[in-house]
């Protein structure tokens, strides 16, 4: 119970250490940023934190499915002064895209690529909370998972060499996954999707440890890149106090609680950070900014599994 309650502490102790760190983030070249699940919660948070940061010379794409909601985030990001040259002045665009679907976000991802030129940041968050059982898209995958892992790594795995592009300009980058470190659990490997044994539980603990193994496999392959996974710990967000199950605890648990732009000081903290350590390899953060003990879950062989079955399922299927 001790371990459970020192997970949940508030971070905000951690939040003035973050933004001093975050203030030293001054990029040169205009930085173009990806937040797939960026209309709301922590992502919007992220979003909006980089827009000020850079005083608007960002390019920022916000990913989902609501455009209302994009277009009044958008409207309240700074803006560089007219007279600006073209490659420094501020540029805000939204993308729709169904996490469920594979063939969506593949196409997303496809355009993307033909559209930029580079990538400094790509941020996910996408997901959502259903204590329903599997739920199956028409392509065969349980939709918590699709939206907490499989979009998530499609997404990534499609468009990392434009990722690779800006670190080859030796500008800053880094690919940030918020989800659960720390969280993860030993998988089945003869039943990856959990189409066989699901629970909400396997869900939660299994789509985390995903996460661990793809994202140090990524760290391998481009090792000039850093790839983070986060965990937020508990922020006030719609997608908690719109929980029934919580709803109506959130006003008691207001003290453990932080709020979703003090949540993205800690969340750029080490993405941003100067030190050398944290420009290259795979990163466990927990909701303090702090690295943790990597999943022991994760060997090589759990790594390669995971891996190869991400790749089969997110990619064309064969017809």
């Amino acid at each position: 119970m001790s371990r459970f309650l020192a997970s949940m502490m508030p971070a905000r102790a951690s939040v003035p250490h973050a933004q001093a760190s975050n203030e030293q983030f001054k990029p040169e070249a205009r930085p173009v940023a990806l937040f797939f699940g960026g209309t709301s919660g922590i992502g919007q948070a992220m979003a909006e934190q980089l827009a000020r940061q850079t005083n608007g010379k960002v390019q920022i794409v916000l990913l989902g499915q609501n455009q209302e909601a994009a277009n009044r985030i958008i409207s309240s990001f700074p803006r560089t002064p007219d007279g600006t040259p073209p490659e420094e002045e501020s540029k805000y665009s939204f993308v729709t895209v169904d996490a469920t679907s594979m063939a969506i976000v593949r196409d997303v991802a496809s355009k993307l690529s033909n559209e930029l030129e580079k990538i400094n940041f790509i941020v996910l968050s996408t997901g959502f909370v259903s204590m329903k059982g599997r739920e199956e898209t028409s392509e065969g995958i349980d939709r918590k998972l699709a939206c907490h892992f499989y979009a998530r790594f499609r997404f990534i795995y499609d468009l990392v060499p434009l990722v690779e592009k800006a670190q080859e300009n030796g500008e800053r980058t880094g690919v940030v996954n918020v989800l659960g470190a720390g969280k993860g659990t030993g998988i089945d490997l003869d039943d990856l999707g959990l189409v066989k044994n699901y629970s909400f539980a396997r869900f939660h603990a299994h789509g985390i440890t995903y996460t661990d193994a793809v994202l140090e496999e990524f760290s391998i392959r481009h090792p000039k890149i850093p790839f983070t996974h986060i965990f937020p710990g508990m922020v006030r967000t719609p997608m908690l106090t719109n929980l029934a199950v919580v709803r109506f605890l959130v006003p008691l648990m207001r003290p453990l609680l932080v709020t979703p732009e003090q949540c993205a000081q800690i969340m750029w903290w080490r993405v941003w950070s100067p030190e050398d350590e944290w420009k290259v390899g795979a990163h466990q953060i927990n909701h303090h900014g702090e690295e943790i003990p990597h999943n022991k879950s994760v060997t090589p062989e759990v790594r390669t599994a995971v891996w190869e079955h991400a790749v089969l399922v997110t990619g064309e299927k064969s017809k």
